[in-house]
């Protein structure tokens, strides 16, 4: 029994994309690594290049379109929300004034944040924390009516 040229060839591409796959964690080339798979495993029965070639491509191509969406569900991050995360939708008491693009300051459960709002606010107003950015809330104007907590 003597080994094809095309059979030493997926030999060597299985070698080369199991390589590049171990050199990457983004699992760029385990389709190619199971589409080389098979075509040298194609290439000891079937002497046709042109089918093996079909073969690896049709291979690759199913295991990227069926497994992709698979590995990414399992990859997705869950955001974890932080403490700061938390603060969305309280309510604020503006303590130093703010104003479009000058920054003032706000206190929120006790505690002074760096404060910015595309309103003016006035000392003592009331205001929804819309966003938390870094340690700087972003403020809405709250509703008429709004009681301190």
């Amino acid at each position: 029994m003597s080994i094809s040229v095309a059979s030493i060839v997926w030999l060597i591409l299985l070698i080369v994309f199991i390589i590049a796959e171990a050199s990457t964690a983004t699992l760029v080339s385990i389709w190619f690594c199971a589409g080389a798979a098979v075509a040298l495993i194609v290439s000891a029965f079937v002497p046709s290049v042109l089918a093996q070639t079909a073969v690896f491509l049709v291979v690759s191509l199913l295991c990227l379109v069926l497994m992709r969406p698979l590995i990414r569900k399992k990859d997705a991050k869950a955001l974890v929300p932080t403490n700061a995360d938390r603060n969305v939708g309280q309510l604020a008491e503006v303590i130093v004034a703010v104003e479009p693009g000058r920054p003032g300051r706000a206190r929120l459960s006790g505690v002074d944040w760096a404060a910015r709002c595309d309103t003016p606010l006035a000392v003592g107003q009331l205001a929804r924390v819309a966003q938390v950015d870094g340690t700087t809330l972003v403020l809405q104007p709250a509703g008429e009516g709004t009681q301190a907590v």
